[in-house]
């Protein structure tokens, strides 16, 4: 009796974890029939149901739940085989899509490039620079770089850094507005936010001597946009008070087109992951593009998911 395809069985496992079949088909970049026709297969040549199947939820039967968790020890075993044997094979090449925030991508990520192109000569980067959030599957990338909080639970994700943020004005709109001393004061300042970290008008701010030490403080201002350069441009014209990673606005500080305020109390740090669709079968390519980041950038190698 001939076994189940390694697909078939990657597909029961991706209804289960997905908890339907129209969400299992989005990840494996299929139709919802499809993956009820293996489903159905399977479950045939098994000779058990294993999925409990009515209009509003899923459910996996005894059988189902004893399958499942086999399942998921050999296709997680088969993976582990091809990382034990990976280093044999031969160096990465293709395509590789990443998906990226614009500035990161232009202050943080260009640099890096160069000594990854010398490492991986086979491999081709498409680089989509976008501070929306895109569409892993839908846009087809390998892999995509996030900064702030990952709103997605299905996907694989890796951390690579933490960025501190800091507050930052030109100097000559402190000399005509006042520095701010305490988080308060920032209620009486023009204050320029990054439309991707919320549309909450408020800014919270920790002691730097003491984490726990914190206020949120309601602002206000004449700008607020989804692009970190956009602002720091804003920000050394005197239009306002910015909070920024401080790879975008190094530069400015060294030569005093900005200046920072509120030393005393910092943002919370926009954490940098890498993310994609499946822990299993991940690609040589994307495996090394994500090391040679978290070698150069990383601060916590370990994978969540």
């Amino acid at each position: 009796m001939s076994r189940p395809e390694i697909a078939t069985l990657e597909t029961f496992v991706a209804v289960v974890d997905q908890g339907g079949f129209s969400r299992a088909a989005a990840r494996l970049d299929t139709t919802a029939g499809a993956v009820s026709r293996r489903v159905a297969g399977l479950e045939r040549h098994l000779g058990l149901r294993l999925i409990n199947r009515t209009t509003r939820q899923l459910s996996l039967t005894e059988a189902g739940e004893h399958y499942y968790r086999d399942v998921c020890a050999i296709l997680q075993a088969l993976t582990d085989a091809e990382d034990r044997v990976s280093h044999l094979s031969d160096a990465p090449a293709g395509e590789l899509r990443v998906a990226a925030p614009l500035s990161f991508g232009v202050r943080a990520l260009a640099p890096l490039l160069p000594g990854f192109h010398a490492r991986y000569p086979q491999l081709h980067l498409m680089l989509d620079l976008d501070d929306r959030m895109v569409d892993i599957v839908a846009s087809g990338a390998d892999l995509a770089l996030r900064i702030g909080s990952l709103m997605d639970s299905t996907l694989v994700a890796r951390r690579i850094a933490a960025f501190e943020r800091v507050f930052c004005a030109a100097p000559s709109y402190l000399d005509s507005r006042g520095r701010p001393r305490a988080p308060a004061d920032l209620r009486a300042h023009a204050c320029m936010r990054y439309s991707n970290l919320g549309l909450r008008e408020e800014w919270t701010l920790h002691r730097s001597d003491d984490p726990r030490a914190a206020e949120t403080v309601e602002v206000s201002g004449p700008l607020c946009a989804n692009n970190g350069d956009l602002l720091r441009h804003a920000a050394i014209a005197g239009m306002g008070i910015c909070s920024l990673p401080r790879f975008i606005v190094a530069d400015d500080l060294a030569v005093g087109a900005l200046e920072c305020v509120l030393d005393d109390w910092r943002a919370p740090a926009l954490v940098l992951s890498a993310v994609w669709p499946s822990r299993r079968f991940v690609p040589a390519k994307v495996r090394v593009f994500v090391d040679h980041l978290v070698e150069h950038l990383g601060d916590d190698p370990k994978e969540s998911s």
